[in-house]
């Protein structure tokens, strides 16, 4: 029996390369989105044609019950198996001047979120894997997107207390992206001029994610662990 994979925010970019990336590996797709409901519905005939079931689920991170719901309505449709927590906000911010608006906002999406889906997935699921999309600046300090990298910062520690506490029937890692995709009002020419300050000098894509993604799901003795997939510019 097939067993499912939810993608949160998998309607576009990164999150688009995991959905496909899982159905590749045979799983069923529960396909999150929050406002891009086209392009879910352009992934989710993509995700068809692989031979796999999707369904699509939308949710506001924004709002605590319709997060708290999205794990629920997954499983009573379907085996759940696989979560990856990928819907993420990114915008710049500082500690002196950012509102806390700004804040929550982050928070909810970037944390919280991500947070209570592992609580839910804990709950309902026997044996199964949890990947976290986080971010190859969490090992810095230095930021114009002070709040962001708070958020991402915490979701690095919950991969690891989480990877303990849910083992070993629940194995969670995380994948650490660098210059994958430009961010908004940017394009390639950001990424390439960039690229020449890392150790590999070249930009990655959304499938370097999809190849971390794959191994992790089929590597049954990693818990705990972030891939950073930046061509080292973490070091």
């Amino acid at each position: 029996m097939k067993t499912t994979a939810l993608i949160t925010g998998g309607a576009d970019r990164i999150g688009k390369a995991i959905a496909l990336c899982c159905a590749d590996l045979g799983y069923d797709i529960a396909l999150h989105y929050s406002q891009s409901f086209e392009k879910a519905e352009a992934t989710k005939a993509e995700i068809l044609s692989k031979n796999v079931a999707c369904h699509l689920y939308r949710a506001d991170f924004n709002v605590f019950s319709e997060t708290l719901a999205l794990v629920e309505d997954v499983s009573r449709a379907s085996e759940l198996s696989v979560l990856v927590n990928n819907a993420s906000l990114f915008f710049e911010s500082s500690l002196r001047e950012s509102s806390y608006e700004e804040f929550e906002r982050l928070f909810n999406v970037n944390f919280k979120a991500p947070y209570i889906l592992t609580k839910e997935f804990a709950k309902r699921v026997g044996k199964g894997s949890i990947i976290n999309i986080l971010d190859t600046e969490i090992t810095r300090n230095e930021t114009k997107y002070f709040d962001y990298l708070s958020t991402k910062k915490s979701l690095a520690e919950l991969t690891r207390m989480s990877a303990f506490h849910l083992a070993p029937d629940i194995r969670v890692n995380a994948i650490a992206p660098g210059l994958i995709l430009p961010p908004a009002g940017e394009d390639m020419n950001y990424l390439w001029r960039r690229a020449e300050e890392i150790p590999l000098k070249k930009v990655g894509s959304p499938q370097s994610i999809a190849h971390a993604l794959r191994f992790l799901l089929e590597s049954d003795f990693i818990t705990g662990q972030t891939i950073f997939v930046d061509g080292g510019e973490g070091l």
